[in-house]
């Protein structure tokens, strides 16, 4: 096991000296990031200290051990290349230490819509007395790597950007007939709510608004045996606390206020707090800053998750006793919600597994 205990070692140091309080490259960064608004400061402060926490070497000694990642890992020395999204602030984290801890040549497509964080942790695993063993290559630009073939290719975005990626790995000839795809296109998450302590109606207010609901793992529908009207002012008073801490960003369009408008029209129960809002029923998806109640059991949620299928990440519930049939590799606790393990499997696909097999 010498050469992976080499890598890990080498990803611990790269990792402490990125989160160090003395690193100005990341300070900077995080900087920049706020002032260009791309995210708010407390999303990103956020972000890191969700990786901060999530990182240990008994957690990646884990990781490495459920993969069966060994010396002779068949990741070593290919080329991987990782399309990062840019809808939350370091969302390609995972994917970029994955690659790098299989032994795998690491080229990112840095996304223009977070250009600062990530390659700051990528430079600390160059300044690393092995990266030369670890090749790590990024750009903004994807015709950069114009004629550099792939064994590999890892990407997270919407069903519709699907065929648009593919068409580009042709024509730019970043592929070869054997090269394999991870895609992930799941959208939001789902909360099965069965109890209204003041704990767990913080952690699904952090589930539904941390980053402004926009990530795969953010809860876009709520499942409870509480109906909307019994949980209101409960669910009002955490979300008024949480954005005190931590301020909107970003702000839905007027077209949610006709949304409302028709909510009310048909006498639809609903929460509306000026820049979200919560209904019940009426699945439409069509637009952000929404999320769907609906009053139900475990077989609801059950059901939920065989109707949206594909489109769903997690489930989130609020004890690891709860059983949810069919989604038993997807059932999280609702207090990870925006707080996953480094080793937790988008779409139901452990990456690092995946890069190895």
């Amino acid at each position: 096991m010498a050469d992976i205990q080499k890598r890990i070692n080498t990803l611990l140091e790269a990792t402490q000296n990125w989160l160090s309080g003395d690193n100005l490259y990341l300070k900077d960064a995080i900087d920049q990031t706020v002032r260009e608004g791309y995210f708010s400061f407390e999303d990103v402060n956020f972000a890191i200290e969700a990786i901060n926490k999530s990182i240990s070497r008994s957690a990646i000694e884990a990781w490495v051990d459920r993969a069966g990642l060994g010396d002779e890992s068949n990741a070593s020395q290919k080329n991987v290349l990782c399309l990062h999204a840019g809808n939350l602030p370091l969302v390609g984290f995972q994917d970029a230490f994955a690659t790098l801890l299989s032994g795998a040549r690491y080229t990112g497509k840095i996304s223009r819509k977070d250009p600062y964080l990530l390659p700051t942790f990528l430079n600390e695993v160059k300044k690393t007395d092995m990266w030369s063993d670890m090749d790590v290559q990024w750009t903004h630009r994807l015709d950069d790597f114009e004629g550099m073939p792939h064994d590999a290719v890892v990407f997270a975005g919407s069903e519709s950007s699907v065929p648009g990626v593919k068409e580009a790995i042709e024509k730019l000839s970043l592929n070869h007939e054997n090269t394999r795809l991870l895609i992930r296109t799941a959208h939001f998450s789902m909360a099965y709510l069965d109890r209204k302590d003041e704990q767990t109606m913080s952690d699904l207010t952090e589930a539904i608004f941390r980053y402004g609901g926009m990530g795969c793992r953010s809860v876009a529908i709520v499942v409870s045996p509480f109906s909307l009207d019994e949980i209101r002012g409960e669910l009002a008073d955490q979300v008024k606390t949480y954005w005190l801490e931590n301020p909107q960003h970003e702000y839905p369009s007027p077209k949610i206020k006709q949304q409302f408008a028709y909510n009310e029209a048909v006498e639809r129960p609903q929460l509306w707090l000026e820049y979200f809002l919560l209904q019940e029923g009426g699945f439409e998806f069509d637009q952000d800053f929404v999320c769907y109640w609906v009053q139900g059991d475990q077989s609801k949620v059950a059901e939920f998750a065989e109707q949206f299928d594909k489109q769903l990440q997690s489930v989130y519930v609020t004890d690891s006793e709860k059983a949810i049939d069919g989604m038993e590799q997807q059932v999280e606790l609702l207090q990870n919600a925006q707080q996953p393990s480094l080793s937790w499997k988008p779409d139901g696909v452990d990456t690092l597994t995946w890069l190895q097999d």
